[in-house]
């Protein structure tokens, strides 16, 4: 197998999974990391090594690449996965890492089921956005895995945020902002914004405005196939992509649509996404609740 290893920061935790991954792997897999993150790593580690550069788009040659952290880093991995199709192996080493899709105790064993094709591949939507009268410059990565978030900015007055939807007024918004969501990113920002959770492969859009002075404003799902036209009325405004911000003038009008890729993640069976919902968030927990599954 072709592995790319990526860690988004330097953690000893996560170098730490990366050298036992590397000595597990063996001499009979093309192991690569990035190599921005040799410094971390002894000369008898980079010695069993190639690398790729995390500020390019990744070479498709790979079979998989393992996110080595939480949530942030998959987050991060996708400004260079791209479109490549290449499947993402999440391995926790932080606290609640929802999207990963091992554990690092469980390492040695998810390896040996990766090794056996006993997964599955989770296709996650993701959102880009456009500005119409092209005065925005989101650089190559115009696109998000979780959400895209209109943020107030230098203000502490509300937003007007006007919205159409597949060129039909939907309404204004007067909030602090609003966060367009994937269903990936419902169990994320829009979660504790009180949007609803949705399972992955849902074919949906999350539109949840964040502390409407609007009374009766809520969450409201849309099909992904829709598109979305916003424009923020007399205040300029802050534009988050996941974790990448970007300042816009109150004279852009964005325009966002589903993307045309998605971002494959693996799945064990014994750590599905309602598993992680019972686990991870302890969705239902009630006594009254005697089943158990493991």
């Amino acid at each position: 197998m072709k592995i790319a290893l990526f860690i988004s920061r330097k953690n000893q935790l996560s170098v730490d999974c990366c050298v036992e991954i590397i000595n597990l792997l063996g001499a009979v897999n093309d192991v690569s990391i990035d190599e921005g993150y040799k410094k971390y790593f002894s000369k008898d580690i980079i010695s069993k090594l190639s690398f790729f550069d995390s500020s390019k788009k990744i070479d498709k040659s790979y079979d998989f690449l393992f996110s080595i952290g939480g949530d942030g880093t998959i987050l991060r991995s996708i400004t260079f996965i791209k479109d490549s199709g290449i499947p993402i192996l999440g391995i926790n080493t932080g606290s609640l890492g929802f999207l990963t899709g091992l554990q690092k105790e469980s390492l040695k064993h998810g390896l040996k089921l990766l090794k056996n094709n006993d997964y599955r591949i989770v296709k996650r939507s993701t959102i880009s956005v456009s500005s119409e009268k092209n005065n925005i410059d989101f650089g190559e990565n115009p696109y998000a895995l979780n959400e895209i978030t209109i943020h107030r900015k230098d203000t502490t007055s509300l937003l007007n945020i006007s919205c159409e939807i597949d060129n039909m007024y939907h309404t204004d918004y007067w909030a602090d902002g609003l966060i367009i969501s994937t269903p990936t990113g419902s169990t994320g920002y829009s979660l504790s914004n009180g949007g609803p959770i949705v399972a992955p492969e849902s074919g949906i859009i999350i539109l949840n405005p964040i502390s409407p002075h609007n009374i009766n404003m809520r969450p409201f799902l849309i099909q992904d196939t829709s598109s979305i036209k916003i424009e923020v009325k007399e205040e300029n405004y802050s534009l988050s992509l996941d974790s990448r911000i970007y300042s816009v003038d109150k004279k852009s009008i964005l325009l966002l649509k589903k993307s045309d890729f998605s971002i494959n993640t693996i799945e064990f069976a014994k750590d599905n996404f309602f598993k992680k919902l019972r686990d991870r968030l302890f969705w239902g927990q009630d006594m009254r609740n005697s089943k158990t599954i493991k």
